[in-house]
């Protein structure tokens, strides 16, 4: 594993609160319809146990966010980004027309990240084993197994307003999306880029056999040309500070940029970036700063 990743998960111990990330519930008899014709994923296919990730796209299928989906009775629960939840929901709101579908933010709800032993011990008590499996307790707070192949991680949802301990810390920028590969957008980055370029096959975000969509024909057409030369990537930055976005290679030559919200950690970050796929990943750099690229998972 990445020797800054290590020393992270050594040093970062208990809850996190994650003031980056939104939750959303949408109600309404036609709520898996009316979202069915407007994301990536297939909402018929949401269980009650494991929740999905999708995109929501503009009609040149270029990503304006990305979503987590959980079912929560008969009501739908969409976690994104913080930034992006009104902008997602003024966009969207445009197609309901006669449809009856409602979209309401929770302003109390409390989202804490964990990782590591933490995170185990959240995962094991809760019955949450499976990766993407999350289990809601007396409807007011929501356990979701996040893990990757290398790292245990799960975030909590406390649905209903709760005091939180005192020893709790917040954060904006959730490890647990980084390592992930699950970009929170710097907000000039949302509608650049489509889904592919940013991971979607790896995280299986969108479902290639479902009907119509917005932005369904640019990617469906993408998918099957598999004409995608660039892609995401987690990557360790040598500086305490994103000074610009271009990255470069030896010659001095544009080969991608940072996209993504940065995690600092002893003067180093972490953060995601576009990248194009046949350039030398050994030869990167932001300005005169070193970039390394993180592998985070195992491939087979």
């Amino acid at each position: 594993m990445n020797k800054l990743i290590s020393e992270i998960l050594e040093n970062r111990k208990g809850l996190f609160l994650d003031e980056g990330l939104s939750l959303l519930r949408v109600s309404g008899e036609d709520k898996n319809k009316f979202l069915q014709g407007q994301l990536t994923n297939d909402i018929e296919s949401l269980s009650k146990n494991e929740y999905l990730l999708a995109s929501y796209c503009t009609h040149q299928g270029k990503v304006i966010t990305n979503l987590q989906i959980l079912r929560d009775d008969s009501d739908i629960l969409i976690l994104l980004q913080a930034d992006l939840a009104n902008i997602f929901i003024e966009k969207i709101s445009k197609y309901i027309l006669m449809s009856k579908v409602n979209f309401e933010i929770n302003e109390h709800v409390r989202i804490l990240s964990a990782i590591g032993a933490e995170a185990i011990s959240i995962i094991n008590k809760y019955g949450i084993e499976k990766r993407k499996s999350y289990k809601i307790i007396k409807g007011n707070k929501v356990y979701i197994n996040m893990s990757s192949s290398r790292v245990a991680m799960c975030r909590c949802l406390l649905l209903e307003q709760n005091d939180l301990p005192q020893d709790i810390r917040s954060t904006k920028t959730c490890l647990i999306d980084l390592l992930s590969n699950i970009i929170r957008f710097n907000i000039e980055n949302t509608e650049k880029y489509i889904p592919q370029v940013l991971s979607a096959d790896e995280l299986d975000t969108i479902n290639y056999k479902k009907g119509c969509y917005t932005g369904q024909e640019v990617i469906a057409r993408t998918h099957y040309l598999g004409n995608v030369k660039k892609h995401m990537y987690l990557v360790n930055i040598y500086s305490s500070k994103i000074k610009e976005k271009n990255i470069i290679n030896n010659d001095g030559e544009s080969v991608g940029e940072v996209i993504g919200k940065p995690y600092e950690y002893n003067n180093k970050l972490l953060t995601h970036c576009i990248l194009r796929d046949n350039c030398n990943f050994n030869e990167l750099y932001l300005g005169k700063d070193k970039v390394e690229v993180v592998a985070m998972e195992d491939k087979t």
